[in-house]
């Protein structure tokens, strides 16, 4: 099993913390990482993250996440 395969199949598909929800994607185009600034390349699994209540501007232009960037941008360690 590779590494992308093996990735996606450890990582929780949805993700709750402090009213942010974290949903697990695939990419089919280039996304740019908020936390890190760096590339998320077409194929690798990324999260896409809304604010839950926050309404259609969060549903719509969600923050993309690498799966790495994903503890700190939401406050872990």
């Amino acid at each position: 099993m590779d590494t992308e395969n093996r990735v996606a199949v450890d990582t929780p598909e949805i993700l709750r913390v402090n009213g942010k929800i974290a949903t697990l994607r695939r990419a089919r185009k280039t996304h740019k990482c908020v936390e890190c600034g760096l590339p998320i390349e077409p194929k690798t699994h990324y999260y896409s993250v809304t604010l839950g209540g926050s309404g259609l501007g969060s549903l719509k232009f969600p923050d993309d996440i690498h799966i790495e960037c994903i503890n700190k941008y939401l406050g872990g360690k």
